[in-house]
């Protein structure tokens, strides 16, 4: 590879918010408001026709086929006819992946990884457990393997406390492309909402447990939260279980790794370590549903899926005191493996770019065009 592919020369601009820029928005923006929603209609339902769009987003079909128009150039949207259609064929218009293309990088010395996906969140190509001091070249090395005709959007990096690149050193790397980044929390939240379990009334929380600790990420209405100063994923501290030792202690990825090189048997080692780590979680898993109340619990991270499936069993399966007397969890949120519970936080990386250049802004993921034009008139 000779160098990095330049960036798209017409990108999808991030609509600027109504509440903050409300006498700012113009013609333009709604133009690109309407793109991004189309996008994620057909990103999140497949195939629709122009009368689909036109019902779901309150424009007429010739606004819409404007729209699909400007997308089809861009090389983001392709076409095809259906399949069934009898007497009058109709047209469908569906994501074509292969339009552009997005880089992930995630950070953590202890577990660098790249991955390459396309437009719908495909994967492309990936590498796990690369030496921190590789990870540029292994980056650059699946940039090559893109479809010829795909744009980079960006690259999206996710960050952890043990770090063995630094985000500077990434942008330094990779421009002219955009870096994008945000805390390997954070990273793992989006690649849930986006590709694996999606968004929940309520929101949900992502648990991810670490080789450097354990953080959580919480997206309510597809907006990720951080707190005040961006620590809020930080739980891995809290004193937790009989013993009241910090969470990351009690679910460290390393205790699992040493109990099945010291045991004879694994399913009984991950048993036995299921059911320690159990009492420390839960009472993690407590506290964020008291406080948050999310519509659901995700585990992922660098555990392998049967640890954390004997985590979840256990966890559910425990009692809980409250008020003193001992009941059930059935009234928390559901808990459950994370969907992408080890590539999440590298593929939710390579979304970064995906969200900020082609999907609507989730401050107005809910608002349909017919709404954004209002908005403008009123401005």
């Amino acid at each position: 590879m000779t160098g990095i592919p330049r960036p798209m020369t017409t990108r999808l601009r991030r609509t600027p918010s109504p509440a903050k820029d409300g006498p700012g928005i113009n013609h333009g923006d709604i133009a690109d408001h309407n793109s991004r929603i189309v996008l994620e209609l057909l990103r999140v339902l497949g195939a629709l026709t122009r009368r689909d769009l036109s019902q779901r987003l309150g424009l007429t079909e010739p606004a819409i086929t404007g729209i699909l128009r400007r997308l089809e150039g861009r090389g983001l949207v392709t076409s095809r006819r259906q399949a069934d259609a009898s007497r009058y064929p109709v047209t469908e218009f569906m994501i074509r992946p292969q339009g552009c293309v997005a880089l992930g990088l995630r950070l953590a010395r202890r577990a660098a990884a790249a991955v390459l996906i396309d437009a719908a969140g495909n994967v492309i190509a990936q590498r796990r457990d690369v030496p921190a001091e590789d990870l540029i070249a292994v980056g650059k090395a699946l940039l090559a393997l893109k479809p010829a005709e795909a744009e980079v959007l960006g690259v999206g990096a996710a960050l952890s406390p043990d770090d063995g690149l630094s985000i500077e050193a990434v942008r330094e790397s990779f421009a002219p492309l955009t870096v994008l980044a945000n805390a390997d929390s954070a990273t793992a939240a989006t690649a849930e909402r986006l590709i694996g379990a999606g968004d929940r009334d309520g929101g949900f929380v992502s648990i991810l447990v670490t080789r450097s600790g354990v953080r959580a990420g919480l997206s309510i209405g597809g907006r990720p939260f951080h707190g005040m100063h961006g620590f809020a994923g930080g739980i891995g501290a809290m004193r937790t279980g009989q013993d009241r030792a910090p969470l990351a202690e009690g679910l460290s990825p390393d205790r699992l790794d040493a109990a099945i090189a010291t045991g004879s048997d694994r399913e009984t080692a991950i048993a036995e370590w299921a059911r320690d780590a159990a009492d420390h979680l839960l009472d993690a898993v407590v506290a964020i549903s008291g406080v948050v109340v999310p519509g659901l619990i995700v585990i992922g991270g660098d555990l392998p899926d049967a640890a954390i499936d004997a985590l979840v069993t256990e966890i559910l399966a425990a009692p809980v005191a409250i008020g003193g007397r001992p009941t059930t969890t059935s009234w928390m949120p559901p808990l459950h493996r994370s969907s992408l519970p080890t590539a999440g936080v590298t593929e939710g990386a390579a979304l970064l770019p995906i969200v900020e250049f082609l999907l609507p802004d989730p401050k107005r993921l809910r608002e349909t065009p017919a709404q954004a034009e209002s908005v403008a008139a009123r401005a």
